[in-house]
């Protein structure tokens, strides 16, 4: 299958499945052996099934869509899943026109931030730029010097020094603001730790990274998405939301 027919059969499926709250879209989109990684809801077809029974006034509102290779991304905002809106992030795995796997990386919806972004604001069009090679490349290399080494700096050096839009609740726009804030929380105990990244998406000019680590030495879980204009980042929407533990979570999978 080609990107557009990745992203029109996965988006498709995820409505139907999840607004229209159709479970024959299980028999249609989905692989008989499929592999459920969210600590939501239990593993397999049987999983998603009793997900939707269980939630009556769920839907979700698709915001962005990315594809590369086999997977596809979904960044949106969820109704009836907890008692407040989720939102973040769903990747799919497609084999042989089916999915196959699925993550996602969740949080409660929050207030705009000091810079009045939310987390779900700003472009949503994918252009394709035929730079995505360059730009997983750009964002991979901040990725390693700034989040995995621990050096904030680089994010002066990735970006044009000045500019950076930021969709965190926690964090307003700009270098230094997103500096400081990582800054403040590490030296407060709290700082985010990266060990590994599991699997990212570049499409057109966005780049999302699929990563683990820990805060306050508990296992965390991140989904990040980079905006790249002219070979450099200038903005970040994001999900970071705790691992269960193996007695908390409902399946044996885990969540990466």
């Amino acid at each position: 299958m080609n990107k557009q027919d990745m992203k029109a059969l996965v988006s498709k499926a995820h409505h139907q499945l999840f607004t229209l709250r159709d479970s024959s879209a299980l028999d249609l989109y989905f692989s008989t052996d499929f592999i459920e990684h969210s600590p939501l809801v239990a593993d397999g077809l049987a999983g998603l099934k009793q997900l939707v029974a269980d939630c009556p006034n769920l839907k979700h509102e698709a915001v962005r869509v990315l594809a590369e290779g086999d997977l596809v991304a979904i960044h949106g905002r969820f109704e009836g899943l907890d008692s407040v809106p989720l939102v973040g992030f769903d990747i799919y795995r497609v084999r042989d026109g089916k999915i196959v796997e699925h993550w996602d990386g969740l949080v409660p919806e929050a207030a705009p931030n000091v810079s009045g972004r939310t987390q779900l604001d700003g472009p949503t069009e994918v252009i394709s730029t035929g730079q995505e090679l360059q730009n997983r490349q750009l964002v991979t290399g901040f990725f390693e010097k700034a989040l995995i080494e621990g050096n904030y700096e680089a994010f002066r050096t990735y970006s044009d020094g000045i500019h950076f839009l930021q969709h965190s609740p926690d964090i307003g726009d700009g270098i230094t603001a997103v500096i400081d804030f990582l800054n403040k929380i590490r030296q407060e105990g709290q700082g985010l730790l990266y060990s590994q990244t599991h699997r990212s998406i570049a499409d057109g000019q966005f780049v999302l990274t699929h990563s683990e680590g820990s805060i306050a030495g508990t296992r965390h879980a991140y989904f990040e998405l980079w905006r790249v204009e002219n070979g450099q980042i200038a903005e970040l929407w994001d999900a970071i939301a705790a691992v269960p533990t193996d007695e908390q979570a409902v399946h044996a999978h885990g969540v990466f």
